[in-house]
C-alpha cells in the first residue's frame, strides 16, 4: 500500500508538471487542460480554479451516468482533482518566466511533446496505483464498462467532445483557439498507446518479475 501511494503522489506531480510544460510552450494541451484554458479566458479565472469548477462539473456527469452517488469515490476525485488543479496553475505561472517561452519553434514543439508524454506515464502510473482517479478519468471508465461495452477507444472519443465542445464555445465567445495545437493532436492519438506502452514495459514486466 505504501508502494502505491508513492507512485501515486509520484504520478499526480509529473501529471501537473507534463500538463503545464505543454501550456507554457504556447502550443496545445491535453484536451481537458485545453479547455480548462478555455474556460479561464471566458470567465477571467486563474487556470487553477478554472480546472477545479471544471473537474467538479464532470464529476457531476460521472454521478448522472453511473447513476448514483458513491460518496467515497466522490472524495477521492477531490483528493485528486484539487492539488493537481492548482500545481499545474502554479507550475505555468513559474514556467512562464522560463526558457520556454521565449525558445525558438522546435525547442517549443519538442517540449510540448515531451510534456504530452510525462502526462501519458503519470496516468499509467496513478492507474496502475489503483486507489484515486481524476473524474475525467472516472468519465472515460463509467463510458467505457457501462455505455460503450468495454471500448476503450470509443469511450474516450465519447469523453472527449466535452472538452472539444468547451474550445468550441471559448473560440465562439473569444475569437481566439486556446490550448490547440500539435499538443493538442498528440494527446488525441498518443497519448493512449503511450499509456499502454508504458504499462508493458514497466508494470507487465515488473509484474512479471514479482511471480517469478
Amino acid at each position: 500500500m505504501k508502494k502505491r501511494f508513492t507512485l501515486l503522489f509520484f504520478s499526480l506531480l509529473l501529471n501537473a508538471l507534463g500538463n503545464a510544460m505543454a501550456v507554457s510552450t504556447n502550443l496545445g494541451a491535453n484536451p481537458w487542460t485545453a479547455a480548462g484554458q478555455g474556460l479561464a479566458a471566458i470567465f477571467n479565472i486563474s487556470l487553477g480554479f478554472a480546472l477545479l469548477c471544471f473537474g467538479i462539473f464532470v464529476l457531476m456527469i460521472n454521478s448522472l451516468l453511473a447513476r448514483e452517488i458513491n460518496v467515497q469515490r466522490i472524495i477521492g476525485n477531490f483528493l485528486f482533482m484539487f492539488p493537481f488543479s492548482y500545481l499545474v496553475d502554479w507550475i505555468v505561472t513559474y514556467l512562464n518566466g522560463s526558457f520556454l517561452v521565449i525558445s525558438g519553434l522546435f525547442v517549443r514543439i519538442v517540449s510540448n511533446l515531451l510534456g504530452i508524454t510525462i502526462v501519458a506515464i503519470a496516468v499509467a502510473m496513478y492507474q496502475q496505483a489503483n486507489l484515486i482517479l481524476h473524474p475525467n478519468d472516472e468519465l472515460m471508465f463509467t463510458l467505457r464498462f457501462k455505455y460503450t461495452q468495454g471500448n476503450a477507444t470509443k469511450a474516450q472519443l465519447i469523453a472527449y467532445l466535452l472538452p472539444l465542445s468547451i474550445l468550441s464555445l471559448a473560440f465562439y465567445i473569444n475569437h481566439q483557439w486556446f490550448g490547440v495545437g500539435v499538443g493538442l493532436l498528440a494527446s488525441l492519438f498518443l497519448q493512449g498507446p503511450i499509456i499502454d506502452l508504458t504499462h508493458r514495459i514497466f508494470f507487465l514486466k515488473s509484474s512479471k518479475n514479482k511471480k517469478a
